[in-house]
């Protein structure tokens, strides 16, 4: 694989592939770019090693790296034990994003504000949550079929048996069974008999009940 680097112009690889088929003393590219850098942890320093200039991409609003499977602890004796005097040691636990390292070091972040994927009224939410309305997107809403994304229903009264709400329970499945008499709701748009799910935030045991 190194001696193929040579010969062609651009490589596309997850951090993992990086590792193992680039030896970073030997190896320079001139650009590396670092996409979904704000859910990239501080492995992908291996990448921004390969690289004579860097261009990390990234989103701040975005999840960070999450550490799944990592014992905290023993992260924080090998930074302890092999990091000593290394600014911001604290800083690589696995938890914190090589975008938010980057930012961090070098600053000059520039915002792309042209959005292509979602149309208007999917991308609303984020605009104005996260994004101070700065989003411009350029996607045309008339050519996509849409429908209510969500329609807030209030269950009136309540009870609480454990993890069970069988008030709501209740609302939940007539408002199912209601849907399923409505003809919107007969077949999909592939022209298959609709489907329903639901989603409990409380437990099995309310998702059960629902049942």
């Amino acid at each position: 694989m190194s001696e193929c680097r040579g010969a062609v112009p651009v490589w596309v690889m997850p951090l993992s592939r990086v590792v193992e088929n680039f030896d970073p003393r030997t190896t320079r590219f001139d650009v590396v770019i670092i996409d979904e850098a704000s859910q990239s942890d501080v492995m992908a320093l291996v990448a921004l090693y390969l690289g004579k200039t860097v261009l990390v991409v990234g989103d701040h609003e975005q999840v960070s790296p999450s550490a799944v499977g990592q014992d905290l602890g023993i992260i924080q004796n090998l930074i302890f034990q092999y990091l000593p005097g290394i600014p911001n040691s604290d800083l690589y636990d696995g938890q914190i994003s090589i975008y938010d390292l980057a930012r961090q070091s070098f600053g000059g972040t520039t915002c792309l504000v042209e959005h292509f994927r979602c149309v208007p009224e999917i991308i609303q939410f984020s605009n104005m949550i996260s994004y101070d309305m700065r989003i411009k997107p350029l996607r045309d809403a008339s050519r996509v079929h849409l429908r209510p994304h969500t329609i807030a229903y209030r269950a009136h009264g309540s009870s609480r048996d454990g993890k069970i709400n069988r008030q709501e329970a209740l609302t939940v499945a007539s408002l199912l069974v209601a849907a399923t008499e409505q003809p919107e709701y007969k077949k999909n748009d592939a022209g298959q008999p609709t489907s329903f799910g639901v989603v409990s935030l409380v437990g099995d045991e309310q998702a059960l009940e629902i049942d």
